[in-house]
């Protein structure tokens, strides 16, 4: 069967922002936090000042969920694992803002990701996203949500706990069942925000992969790079559109106030009668495979991305998020 993908990737709807993740697996060292700062704080400053960003969130597995009979997953294995995964999470107006980072600065992305080296097992991969639906709200102190309440301008805000946790679950699905799908979890999660302690939900598709986001270049521009690093530039291998995956992959994220309320509250889309009714059909009945679940929390992070998406849902008829690409 011949696909064109770059048909699919063009028919994608445009979306309020792109979102990449670079995914590392790295070593569970009590230095990481430390570590990856210093690695990175010239890169934070690279990406900050390159036209496009809108924000990013810095997030490490704390466990996985024991969903579909991963009795030997806990949400939380911080001191079990021997390595864990870091999702580097970047917001972007579109692909080409973020494409054009990496290609203006790929000498610094090169140099922060080899400060980490001695602690990475595999990766970096980053596959790049459209937003679907976001319903995330803006994390503020207590002092400013009683500020915004007594103005009346406490939409798309709510208290950071300062013990925020995320759910991040992989779904692969069933070619011609997307809207079914996405239909089906945004139901779900609009239900779900019922249960005690949940702040709001995301769930991105993946569209593409940015090959020098995922540190490959070509042979030809690091051979030239090698030679005369002073006005080289690495060179994609790929276009982000040939990264576009069948089955299409999903990305749904959903944050907590603490991990105590993510753990029991979580599984109600398994367990809740009404919950499962919608969740079994149209979500896990239109799965390859039980979604992959990870249970994450926050290094440090800025927001802007989320009043972007909370203002783009507000303007739209609908609540969904729009946008051009």
């Amino acid at each position: 069967m011949n696909t064109d993908i770059k048909k699919l990737y063009d028919a994608e709807p445009d979306s309020p922002l792109y979102v990449a993740i670079n995914r590392v697996l790295v070593r569970n060292d009590p230095n990481l936090m430390r570590m990856m700062k210093q690695a990175s704080s010239k890169m934070c400053l690279a990406t900050a000042l390159t036209p496009g960003f809108k924000g990013f969130d810095l997030m490490k597995q704390l466990g996985a969920c024991p969903m579909g009979m991963r009795w030997g997953a806990s949400t939380d294995m911080g001191e079990q694992l021997s390595h864990i995964w870091i999702d580097q999470i970047t917001y972007w107006d579109s692909v080409e803002a973020h494409e054009n980072f990496h290609e203006t600065f790929e000498d610094v992305v090169v140099d922060t990701c080899a400060k980490c080296g001695d602690v990475l097992l595999e990766g970096p991969e980053e596959p790049v996203f459209r937003v679907v639906h976001s319903d995330l709200p803006k994390l503020v102190s207590m002092n400013q949500w009683l500020k915004k309440n007594a103005a009346g301008q406490t939409r798309g805000y709510a208290v950071d706990s300062g013990e925020t946790v995320t759910v991040m679950a992989t779904h692969r699905v069933r070619p011609g069942k997307e809207a079914e799908f996405e239909a089906g979890e945004i139901a779900t999660m609009d239900m779900l925000k019922e249960s005690p302690g949940m702040l709001g939900f995301q769930i991105l598709k993946r569209i593409g992969l940015s090959t020098l986001g995922s540190g490959h270049a070509t042979v030809e521009s690091m051979l030239d790079d090698l030679k005369d690093s002073s006005g080289s530039k690495l060179q994609r291998t790929a276009e982000v559109w040939e990264g576009y995956t069948l089955p299409a992959e999903y990305l749904v994220m959903v944050e907590w106030e603490s991990l105590g309320y993510a753990q029991g509250n979580m599984p109600h889309v398994n367990v809740k009668p009404e919950l499962l009714f919608i969740h079994g059909p149209q979500v896990l009945n239109n799965c390859l495979h039980m979604p992959n679940v990870r249970m994450a929390d926050s290094m440090f992070r800025e927001e802007t991305y989320r009043e972007i998406l909370t203002t783009s849902a507000m303007a739209a008829p609908n609540g969904s998020v729009t946008g051009t690409r």
